[in-house]
């Protein structure tokens, strides 16, 4: 798991990788992550919503101000994507309700009722798709942790 950077680490990353105007690409992001971050630099899920949440003024770049924010996001949601797939056991990108399930079972909540889960599953589950997919959890956790 990679560390987080310092402020004076962050700034001469992101020195590194800024042209002079101040401003990284998702490009030139992506670049950064995979010299800095190589562990996250495959995790391009991660990386986009890092991204496009960090990116607080919409212009589609990330400014020094947001870069920090860029990279503690980027810490959390490559987190949640290593929890995910945790769950997801038959690695089809989404989790089904019998590895949500099993996944309660294994921290230890297994005595939740199944009627408890299923509904809390649902809650998760806005397409109704019956699965839940990695930006539900996301969505989930940040309507529903704070």
């Amino acid at each position: 798991m990679a560390q987080r950077l310092t402020k004076d680490e962050c700034r001469r990353l992101f020195r590194q990788f800024d042209n002079g105007n101040g401003m990284l690409s998702l490009a030139k992001i992506d670049r950064a992550i995979i010299y800095w971050y190589s562990e996250f630099g495959t995790n391009r899920q991660a990386m986009l919503r890092a991204f496009k949440a960090a990116d607080t003024n919409g212009t589609r770049f990330i400014e020094f101000k947001e870069f920090h924010r860029f990279l503690d996001l980027l810490y959390y949601y490559n987190q949640l994507s290593d929890l995910f797939e945790q769950l997801d056991t038959n690695k089809d990108k989404r989790i089904s309700f019998n590895e949500f399930k099993k996944g309660f079972e294994l921290i230890r909540y297994s005595s939740t009722d199944e009627k408890s889960l299923r509904q809390e599953f649902n809650r998760i589950d806005t397409n109704h798709g019956g699965y839940i997919l990695f930006d539900e959890v996301c969505l989930y956790l940040i309507c529903n942790v704070s």
